[in-house]
């Protein structure tokens, strides 16, 4: 079986974590917005880094509860159990170390943005593996989120001090990232529903053919009819009686 024809699966952990990711960020922008600055900008530093700390750990105890409950020791190249502790690991170090940590808030949300271009344009290779058009526009999106954020990090960007730039940045990589996750949702049922169809349509094709072959083995063979006539009505030979009407 080639690879284009085998079955897509995606993973519930990433989508929720992206989904949430994505929700944040526009949720933050749109507060900075339209709210008070310097409350958003308190809440931020201040309960930013001990959410971010408690949904690593969260995601970190998924993994290692994953990795028991679906024997994935079985195979050695697995890793789930490895990426639940490391994730376990930088949570614990959100909590306990948030006010030294809450200082980095800014450079963290340029790497979080960066870090949704770069699975954007790993969802670009997914869909151009399933053979997608929509692989163009998380490509572009991915590129434009990349360099956005390396544009963001490299000018020192303060994301919580009410600039218009820095806020729709947040506001934009969340609308993008959430919309690329959707073309790819609709790109892999597609490619699994194409796949599930071509086996069916393969056998209709089978059986079609069998019932054509069918009909022609039990076809009814031309019978020539045969006429006796009386000697006395036989025309002679070389007569014109034969084309006669």
């Amino acid at each position: 079986m080639s690879k284009k024809s085998e079955e897509i699966k995606n993973s519930k952990a990433g989508i929720v974590a992206h989904i949430i990711g994505s929700i944040a960020y526009i949720a933050i922008g749109v507060c900075l917005l339209t709210l008070d600055v310097s409350l958003i900008s308190r809440l931020a530093y201040s309960c930013s880094v001990l959410a971010g700390g408690i949904l690593f750990i969260c995601f970190g105890a998924y993994y290692m509860l994953k990795y028991f409950f679906n024997h994935e020791y079985t195979r050695v190249s697995n890793y789930g159990f490895t990426m639940g502790v490391i994730l376990v690991i930088i949570g614990s170090a959100f909590i306990f170390k948030a006010n030294y940590i809450s200082g980095f808030i800014d450079v963290i949300v340029c790497i979080i943005g960066g870090l949704f271009g770069a699975i954007m344009l790993q969802q670009t290779f997914a869909l151009f593996h399933m053979q997608r058009g929509t692989w163009i526009i998380t490509l572009l999106f991915g590129a434009a989120t990349i360099a956005a954020s390396v544009y963001m990090l490299l000018n020192n960007a303060k994301f919580f001090n009410g600039v218009f730039l820095n806020t729709v940045y947040m506001i934009a990589v969340g609308g993008v990232s959430l919309f690329s996750l959707l073309l790819m949702v609709i790109g892999l049922r597609d490619h699994n529903k194409d796949l599930k169809e071509k086996p069916n349509k393969k056998k209709a094709s089978v059986n079609e053919k069998e019932d054509t072959l069918d009909d022609s083995i039990f076809e009814d063979e031309p019978v020539v009819q045969v006429i006796d006539l009386p000697d006395d009505e036989v025309p002679p030979v070389g007569s014109d009686a034969f084309f006669e009407e």
